[in-house]
């Protein structure tokens, strides 16, 4: 998923204030583990084959929560 401070221009965050690596570490205090990819601002999933259901919106709202946290 790429982070970007305006969708419309597709104008991308300062790298000084490191968004990626943020929201991930933001995730890993909630449990779920991410990657911050190091071609800028940008996450990585790598869900197992065997994902649930739940497992998946648990990712997504953790996902959410911490893009929430980060950029307020």
């Amino acid at each position: 998923m790429e982070l970007v401070e305006d969708r419309d221009d597709r104008r991308f965050f300062d790298t000084s204030r490191k968004i990626g690596p943020s929201i991930v570490a933001a995730m890993l205090e909630r449990g779920v583990i991410a990657r911050a990819m190091p071609q800028g601002d940008i996450i990585g999933f790598a869900p197992p084959l065997c994902l649930t259901r739940e497992e998946a919106e648990e990712i997504v709202s953790v996902t959410a929560d911490a893009i929430r946290q980060v950029l307020g």
